[in-house]
């Protein structure tokens, strides 16, 4: 049978088993999404920032379900944080991104060399070969699951409407991928930078990336910079309550409380770039893992995080959403954050916010987080450490 190749590949994510999807709309990422979405009939749902898509099926694929975004080569470069942190935190289900080019200018601000980017990046891909595009998608995938690593597959948007052949009777396996709790290669932090770094190597080369030795998981607050251990110390009662409310997955962004991942609190799972928290976790709750946590500073809420909130509101996803506040950016020497900045952002929100007023009171950390985590609506908490 022949489609084309815009029905190709939304045809070859169906028959790959990738039940999340994303997209920015753009020159031929729109097409693609909307023949993927056409074939149940469901409506197609865009996303407004890049790297917020990226990080949506990224987040899915570390819980265990394949996934994949269709994005302009714009797109993909405006999510390259996200790109590059996703090669060092892996991937546990396949996961492709589809990067549309625009070689002739059809729809572009500029004409980018994708593929040199792409390259540059480091993040395994290929030019699909137009005729066999639905080949090259199962491909990617399989690729993707061998090595634990996303994959991008290149396509110009002159080529959507070119005849592809696919091969209807080509699936995959639809045998689920077990997410399990491994902080060393999912949690990008400095105690497991290198060793994130030899792992992504590894696997680029082919290498049994699982013989490389982990390194140990120190305690907290024993094991940080003296620096560092006054602050812990001021989170440690609102982890310690959080431990009983947190679902299966919890997304972290950097910063100290990442570093509660470590014994004895474990509760940080997966953690990737500044603000990545909210996407993480969203994409987590689409793979089916709820309650979804998403645990973030106010310096990285502000950043990045609150883009993940409006994606998260926008789909009608329960998030659950933990913001430390303490007022400035504490890894990175204390830079204040202008007062009224984070009230400002969640203003639309007012009716999800509650407040951690002191967060030294276990019956108030508990009560807030309990409500928080059993509530069918989005909820954000606001830990008030300033």
């Amino acid at each position: 049978m022949k489609v084309k190749a815009s029905e190709a590949i939304g045809m070859a994510m169906r028959a790959a088993g990738a039940k999340v999807a994303t997209c920015v709309p753009g020159l031929g990422a729109t097409e693609i999404f909307s023949d993927y979405c056409s074939q149940p009939s469901q409506e197609p749902i865009f996303s407004f920032h890049e790297e917020v898509a990226y990080t949506v099926a990224h987040g899915a694929a570390l819980a265990g379900r394949r996934a994949f975004a269709s994005l302009k080569t714009h797109g993909f470069i405006k999510a390259g944080n996200s790109i590059i942190d996703s090669l060092y935190s892996g991937t546990v289900a396949g996961f492709v991104c589809v990067v549309v080019d625009d070689r002739q200018g059809i729809q572009s601000d500029s004409i980018v060399d994708t593929a040199a980017f792409v390259k540059g990046i480091g993040i395994p891909h290929k030019a699909a070969d137009v005729e066999n595009v639905y080949r090259d998608v199962l491909k990617g995938f399989e690729l993707s699951e061998r090595l634990r690593l996303p994959f991008a597959l290149i396509i110009d948007a002159s080529d959507l409407d070119i005849n592809s052949v696919v091969s209807a009777e080509r699936k995959l396996s639809t045998a689920l991928h077990q997410y399990r709790r491994d902080i060393a290669q999912h949690v990008l932090c400095p105690p497991f930078c290198r060793y994130q770094r030899k792992v992504l190597l590894c696997k680029i080369q082919g290498g049994d990336w699982t013989s490389i030795p982990k390194p140990a998981l120190l305690p907290i607050p024993a094991s940080l910079p003296e620096r560092w251990k006054p602050v812990a110390e001021r989170y440690a009662r609102l982890f310690e309550a959080f431990k009983s409310v947190k679902g299966p997955i919890v997304a972290g962004d950097t910063g100290i409380s990442t570093l509660f991942a470590l014994p004895p609190y474990d509760c940080i799972d997966v953690t990737t770039y500044m603000g990545g928290s909210l996407p993480l976790a969203i994409g987590a709750y689409l793979a089916g893992c709820r309650p979804a946590w998403a645990v973030t500073g106010d310096f990285s809420f502000l950043a990045a995080g609150h883009l993940g909130l409006m994606e998260a509101a926008l789909r009608k996803i329960p998030l659950k959403v933990l913001v430390l506040c303490n007022g400035k950016a504490e890894t990175t020497g204390g830079q204040r954050i202008p007062d009224g900045a984070l009230e400002c952002v969640v203003k639309g929100y007012t009716d999800r916010v509650t407040y951690i007023h002191d967060p030294q009171n276990s019956d108030e950390i508990e009560d807030v987080l309990g409500k928080a985590a059993h509530a069918d609506e989005l909820s954000l908490v606001i830990a008030d450490l300033r």
